[in-house]
This record gives C-alpha cells, structure tokens and sequence, in this order.
C-alpha cells in the first residue's frame, strides 16, 4: 500500500486532464508522451482564455453574466489552485514520502482504516463528475442545434462568448468555434475536478492516520483493562516494557502524522483560501443561470439544474472531508479516555496526558480564519452566493 495505489480514481483525473501532479516521491514519473498531452491541454486552456476574454467585450451585459462570468470563476480557481500545487512540488513529494513510509509497514487495521476512508466519497464524486459532464454537453450542445438554420453568426451564438474571428462568420467557422468551445471548457472541468479528487485525498490519507492513532490507542487500554480483570494484580514487569514499546511506537506515529499535517498545512492553506473565495462567486453565477430557468427550453434548464446540484455535492464533499480531518484530529484520545487508562503504570499516564494535550490542537488547514472550509463554512458560501447574486441580478 501507498500514496499512488489506493485511488484509482484520483490515478485516472489526474493523467485524463493534463494535471500531472505527483503521484510517488520522486516528483515528475510521467513520461515525454504524457507530458507532451499535458502541454496540448494547457494549450488549449489558454486559447479559451484568451478568445473568451476577446469574445466577452462585445456582447451584452446579460450574456457576460450568465454564460461568461462563471467560465472566469472556474477557469480562475483552477489556474490558482494547479499553480499554487506545482509551486509546491517539492513540499508535495516530501510529503507523499513521509506518508509512504507510513503505509509501506501498515497492518491490516491501517489498511482497512484507510479503505473505510477513502470508499465513501466515491459514490458522490462519481455522480458530480457524471452530472456535470452531462450538463456541459446538454449545455452546449442544445443552442448548437437551435441555430443550425442562420446563414451568418456573431459572438453571442456560442454557449459562451467566444472570438476567433471577426464577427460575423460563416457556419463552418461557428461548427469549428463551437466543437472548440465544448473540448477546452471540458477539459477545464477535468482540470479543476482532478485537482479537488487530488487534495481531497490528500487530506483523507491525513484523516485515516489520525483514525488508526485513535483505534490502536483504544485498543492499547482496552487490553490494560482486560488484563487488569483477568490477573487482578499489577502487570509484570515484562508485561510493561511491551506496553512501552506500543506508546512509544504510536507517539512516534503520532509525531510523525504532526510533522505531514504542517506539511499539508503549507499545501493546502492558501488553495483552500482560494476555493472558499472562488465558490462564493461560482455559485453566485449559478445562481443566476438558475434565474434563466423559467426562459430557457426544458432541457436547457435540466442541463443547469444537474450542473448546479453537481457542483453543490463537489463542494460538499470538499468540505466536508476537511471536516474530518478537523474531527480526528481532535479525537484521538476520546475513545482510549473511555477505558481504563488510569489502571497503567504513572509513565504511561504522563505519556497519555500529553497526547490529551495535545489533541486540542485543531488541524485547521486555511490561513484565514473567515476562509476556512468545513460544514459551517459550506452554508456560508451559499449564502453570501445568494446574496451577491441578487446584486447581478439587479445589473441586468
């Protein structure tokens, strides 16, 4: 077991859309034709952006806000976030290290905590990716087919607009304009649903560590207390350097698991900032595709609805798996407190008391207090979404 084998799917989002993250401690193990594919896609992000800035000055202010606006919001956090993630490759890979070496001796407790882990985000992440590929191909795919019958086109005949010509063009430069327009804005949502399924299990592999610390120290006193029943008398002398050995051998783990989380921290901080930032106006421009609802044509509007429920269980999911790793990593000894630690010997007390202490340390992983995910921020974001959704609203 490590870092790279126990996600398939994170293996898969990560090669598909040109991220090419590290996956092993040995930085970059992709080869030329991979690397070559991940250039292309960069490549072809780079002309939408280019085009889609061009195309948005020459339309009306309410196709900018509709279709526009929210390609900028999710173009702009996939940018920051890949960029802020290969800025630290170096912090990455140290930290892939540091958790391989971890997993290269786990038990099987470990490896089925780290199964427990990971298997229940699958099922909602697989429904985001589907609905939402479904929805951009419903989305630009059906205006396609409603203005075949024009002779001539303009900017705002695309889903959003785009400039690759002087307007207006013919049909054959709109077919072209269009397939374009569907394969980048496509693979932009592979790029930011591969950076999510990479950060998200970045943070469970962290979460499952603090859950097996929790479950063997559990266990540790929960035998303490079995034997205690059992002899009704104090442990051998032998009997207690073995219990040594085990508390040492999990401070050691526990020490280490601290060391990753400030590395996850330095990571992660400043692109979960960004998310938190990003989505307030991502949903913000859903809010105001779902107002075109009631206008649009029934599949138009099963096309947004699936795209915005989409995007509510992605940042869900997010959310809530920095949740976790909040919750565990403030739990460590709730459940070894429950049994009977205080029968063992004094050291091992002190031992216990300091890991106590040190379990108040939350695992906060956002350098900004107000920009921190977790549930509570999840409903935050929606509402300061709706709020200044209302404000566009009123633009138009």
């Amino acid at each position: 077991m490590d870092f790279r084998n126990v996600n398939s799917l994170n293996i898969r989002l990560n090669m598909l859309s040109g991220n090419l993250l590290p996956m092993t401690d040995r930085g970059s193990s992709f080869s030329l034709l991979w690397k070559l594919y991940g250039v292309l896609v960069w490549l072809i992000e780079l002309i939408l952006a280019i085009c889609l800035t061009l195309g948005s000055i020459y339309v009306s202010t309410q196709k900018l806000l509709e279709d526009s606006l929210i390609c900028f919001a999710v173009g702009g956090e996939v940018i920051f976030t890949l960029l802020r993630l290969y800025s630290c490759q170096d912090l990455v890979c140290q930290l892939i290290r540091q958790m391989n070496d971890i997993l290269c001796t786990a038990d099987e407790s470990m490896k089925n905590i780290v199964r427990e882990t990971l298997e229940p985000v699958k099922v909602p992440l697989m429904f985001y990716i589907v609905a939402s590929l479904g929805a951009i191909i419903g989305w630009w795919g059906l205006p396609f087919i409603a203005i075949l019958n024009k002779n001539v086109y303009c900017y705002e005949d695309y889903r959003v607009p785009v400039a690759f010509s002087k307007q207006p063009f013919s049909f054959g430069t709109f077919v072209l304009g269009d397939l374009f327009v569907l394969i980048s804005t496509t693979y932009m949502f592979l790029k930011k649903v591969g950076a999510d399924v990479y950060m998200i299990h970045l943070v469970l592999m962290m979460t499952a560590q603090y859950r097996y610390i929790a479950v063997k120290m559990a266990i540790f006193h929960e035998e303490e207390e079995h034997s205690d029943i059992s002899t009704q008398n104090k442990y051998s002398s032998k009997t207690n350097r073995k219990k040594k050995k085990e508390i040492i051998a999990l401070c050691r783990h526990y020490n280490a698991l601290i060391d990753a989380t400030c590395l996850l921290k330095r990571i992660l901080s400043t692109n979960f900032s960004i998310i938190y930032v990003y989505s307030v106006f991502r949903f913000c421009f859903i809010g105001i595709l779902i107002s075109t609802i009631p206008s649009s044509t029934f599949l138009q509007g099963i096309s947004v609805t699936f795209y915005a429920v989409g995007a509510a269980v992605q940042l869900y999911v997010l959310c809530s798996c920095v949740q976790q790793l909040l919750n565990a990593s403030t739990e460590i000894t709730d459940k070894a407190f429950h049994e009977e630690w205080y029968l063992v010997e004094i050291s091992l007390k002190r031992t216990f008391m300091t890991i106590i202490m040190a379990n108040n340390l939350e695992c906060k992983l956002a350098k900004i207090e107000n920009f921190n995910l977790s549930l509570p921020s999840y409903m935050t974001i929606l509402n300061q979404s709706y709020s200044i959704a209302l404000l566009f609203l009123r633009m138009k």
